[in-house]
């Protein structure tokens, strides 16, 4: 699938937009999270920032997509990108210099992403750099160091080892900032120090030192509710698998494979510990279901903490994901599994948000463990259709505002030669957006074709069909 190379960031972002009913802080569903992240960015932009009339608009459209990938659906990301890097490059372009929307410019614009990766890699340095000394949240200053560390590492060039090691000790400087923001959303916190120690996990020094002043930081505040127990458990989870490796069982030593158990055992008794202090917050049981598919505590066990975590939050996609992979055969399923599951997603009256989208997300799970042939009939075989449909309306039905979800919806459809689908489904984006984003489809002349294909016509440049003769 086409978002496919966001898998592992897009794994990370599942936990973003969970509830957190934490008694010491604020309740915070997905939107709340969401309207956090807006207030928080328009505000410092307001205050500090670089407003001016001829591009705030541009300007504010960036923030607030910003905002939105936190919480939005998987299949949502690569359109809110592409909506974010438009957006700055146009508040660039109109003279905007505000330190936020640069970073978001260099991450996402088109113009930037077409330099060579010495330029990028530059730039990337000089927006963490401008950030830093900005009036901008502690949180948004860490992302923008953490991104500059990881990407000046891109090629692994070892004279730039200075410069990722001075980003990525601001990053951790600046998380054990963010953390003492009474008003900082645990979901963001949780998930922040959990995407910190994965870029860490080949430095166990580093790690643990992240790991200490995060805690250190933690320790200071009051009201903090379960997030130092649930970063504890994190970083052990990261502390297992730095000890295991993950190469094959046969190549873990015996001393890997004690201090693996040993470090998950500290993981799970941390998670035990935060849900006696609260059982409300759903968080807590959907990490434990990767604890439990890494310790092998069994299917029982597992379904035993999904349920807990589903009760929390109904809406819990985050929950199901992570039910969903325990399912792989590499794990302890079948795709048997993983489409009986999905389809109970569909199915449950209880169960809303995105959680559909699961029998959608089984499918192209399982569809990545082919190769060559395979993977390319599978989206024809005679069940995956239905499910994809269904998956796709039962999901239109419950998020009637919703409109991105279109792409995918369209993607699919076009896979499994569903061309009456897919002919609907870019008709609705016409209507709802005006316009379409051909990058979605691999550009204006992969899409043309496809349509051409699709209706025996072309796409004129007003998004009319004409006659292809």
């Amino acid at each position: 699938m086409k978002w496919n190379r966001w898998a592992g960031f897009i794994l990370l972002l599942l936990s973003f937009w969970l509830v957190d009913s934490c008694s010491q802080r604020p309740p915070q569903t997905r939107f709340d999270r969401e309207k956090w992240d807006e207030t928080n960015l328009s505000g410092a932009y307001n205050t500090g920032g670089n407003p001016g009339p001829k591009w705030d608009k541009d300007a504010q459209d960036a923030l607030n997509a910003y905002a939105q990938t936190w919480t939005a659906p998987n299949d949502e990301q690569e359109t809110l990108s592409d909506l974010i890097g438009t957006a700055s490059e146009k508040a660039m372009g109109e003279g905007c210099q505000d330190s936020m929307v640069r970073y978001l410019y260099i991450r996402y614009s088109p113009e930037v992403q077409a330099k060579s990766l010495a330029e990028r890699q530059n730039l990337y340095q000089d927006a963490a750099d401008k950030l830093e000394n900005s009036s901008y949240p502690a949180i948004q200053k860490f992302y923008a160091n953490l991104n500059a560390a990881e990407f000046l590492w891109w090629d692994q060039n070892e004279r730039l080892w200075r410069q990722v090691v001075q980003h990525r000790h601001a990053a951790i400087s600046d998380l054990a900032q963010a953390v003492r923001d009474p008003s900082l959303p645990k979901a963001e916190g949780d998930a922040a120090a959990s995407q910190l120690f994965d870029m860490l996990e080949y430095n166990e020094e580093e790690t643990t030192n992240a790991y200490n002043q995060i805690q250190s930081a933690l320790a200071s505040q009051s009201g903090v509710g379960t997030m130092a127990d649930f970063i504890k458990a994190t970083f052990y989870v990261n502390y297992a698998w730095q000890a295991r490796g993950h190469g094959w069982a046969d190549q873990v030593t015996p001393e890997g494979w004690r201090l693996f158990a040993e470090r998950l055992k500290i993981a799970r008794k941390a998670l035990e510990h935060a849900w006696s202090k609260d059982p409300q917050d759903p968080q807590i049981p959907t990490l434990m279901i990767s604890i439990i598919k890494s310790d092998q505590s069994g299917r029982p066990e597992m379904e035993k903490w999904f349920a807990r975590a589903m009760k929390a939050d109904p809406n819990n996609y985050a929950a199901c994901h992570a039910k969903l992979n325990f399912l792989q055969p590499k794990w302890y399923g079948s795709r048997d599994d993983m489409l009986a599951f999905g389809r109970e997603c569909v199915a449950s009256t209880n169960w809303g948000g995105q959680v559909p989208l699961i029998l959608a997300d089984a499918h192209s799970e399982f569809d990545g463990t082919l190769t060559g042939a395979d993977s390319r009939n599978y989206w024809l075989s005679p069940d995956v259709w239905p499910d994809i449909q269904s998956a796709y309306e039962k999901y239109a039905r419950l998020n009637p505002d919703e409109t991105r979800f279109r792409y995918p919806y369209a993607w699919y459809a076009l896979q499994c030669g569903q061309t009456n689908a897919f002919v609907q489904q870019i008709n609705l984006i016409k209507q709802n957006d005006g316009e379409i984003n051909y990058k979605y489809f691999g550009g204006q002349a992969s899409f043309e074709k496809s349509w051409a294909e699709a209706t025996g016509g072309v796409l004129s440049t007003n998004g009319t069909t004409t006659n292809g003769q």
